[in-house]
């Protein structure tokens, strides 16, 4: 284990001694808040990427798609 890893483990332990938790719960702590970061983190990637490939949402999506009429259309008799 990292050196700066024991001393932010061990600070925990300290600020969870007046409150009543032990060693193994404020390591618990650490990682449970570590998880909940990384999945809020990942969601907000998801929604922005969401937001960038559907500009009107859901609905807009399915009021800007696109048929094989509207190529048709574009290029002429091609098709």
């Amino acid at each position: 284990m990292s050196t700066k890893r024991k001393k932010i483990n061990r600070r925990l332990i300290d600020l969870g001694k007046p409150l009543g938790i032990d060693e193994v719960d404020a390591i618990r702590a650490k990682r449970t808040v570590k998880n909940i970061i990384t999945m809020s983190l990942f969601a907000g990637a998801f929604l922005l990427l969401g937001s960038i490939m559907m500009p009107g949402g859901p609905a807009g999506l399915f009021y800007t798609g696109v048929s094989i009429k509207d190529f048709r259309i574009l290029l002429g008799g091609w098709l």
